[in-house]
């Protein structure tokens, strides 16, 4: 028999189910979309590319630096290969030049940096390491901390930073992204839709992209710690901006000591073999 008191029990499941679903839509309706913006592009498991002519974009107090005022360029290259399949690999960068990547903290010297992909995140990030997504801007894939911008290889993970061979930081959460170039070459900043101001990310939609048919590469990495005095709110943040990006995705030559699997170019450039 259907009692009025299991009546009014089926009534409290079906509720708290009905606000559980609710506020999972809202969620998702709010923060990160369920479906994946993409774009058409040439899908490779390997991803091999070379970067140079770095520039290092701001310091403490502003770490995006849309002006171009605090855009300042720095010796050195980067090396990347991700396999966007197994979300694996390894980017190292090399640098010379003066950071501040924290408050009255001046660091000056010979830099290397080791990224290492992380696993899972959003469905934008396929698990690590992406490739033909739109990421930021109004997209919400990723804060809008740069303009929506067409991104043929992005990935998640971690860096460990050294400073004249010595571990300077740790485990820094790092963000890296191959993209059409958004930075003006000659004023280093990122404009608005019409060009008459600089992009801001509290108006993400009202955006403009330098140079669609060039590319550039960018890397972050930052503490997980807070400071409020900061853009972005961390302790710690490096903002890298490479002008000339090669992909040299074409396979291992016989010169490579380092073993190649399924058609993966030679590693021993990128861990310094």
């Amino acid at each position: 028999m259907f009692t009025a008191k299991r009546s009014g029990l089926v009534l409290l499941l079906v509720s708290i189910i009905l606000f559980h679903f609710s506020g999972t839509l809202m969620a998702d309706s709010e923060g990160v979309r369920k479906e994946i913006l993409t774009f058409e592009g040439k899908h490779q498991s390997i991803w091999h590319l070379k970067a140079e002519k770095p520039y290092l974009i701001g310091g403490y107090g502003d770490n995006f630096n849309y002006s171009g005022s605090r855009v300042s360029p720095m010796l050195g290259k980067a090396e990347v290969l991700l396999d966007a399949v197994k979300d694996t690999g390894v980017i190292a960068i090399k640098l010379i030049g003066t950071m501040n990547p924290e408050k009255g903290k001046v660091y000056t010297g010979k830099f290397k940096i080791y990224f290492r992909p992380g696993k899972g995140g959003p469905p934008f990030q396929e698990s690590g390491v992406a490739d033909f997504v739109y990421m930021h801007g109004d997209t919400r894939q990723g804060p809008p901390v740069m303009p929506r911008e067409r991104t043929y290889l992005g990935a998640w993970g971690v860096a460990d930073v050294y400073l004249n061979g010595k571990l300077l930081y740790q485990n820094l959460s790092s963000h890296i992204m191959y993209t059409e170039r958004v930075r003006d070459k000659s004023t280093k900043a990122i404009y608005n839709r019409d060009k008459t101001g600089f992009y801001n990310p509290k108006t993400p939609a009202d955006a403009s992209i330098a140079a669609p048919d060039e590319t550039e590469f960018h890397f972050v990495a930052h503490s997980e710690e807070k400071d409020k005095g900061n853009f972005p709110p961390n302790t710690v943040w490096m903002h890298l901006n490479f002008e000339e990006v090669r992909d040299v995705s074409s396979g291992c030559g016989p010169d490579c000591d380092c073993g190649c699997q399924n058609g993966a170019p030679c590693s021993c450039s990128v861990i310094g073999k």
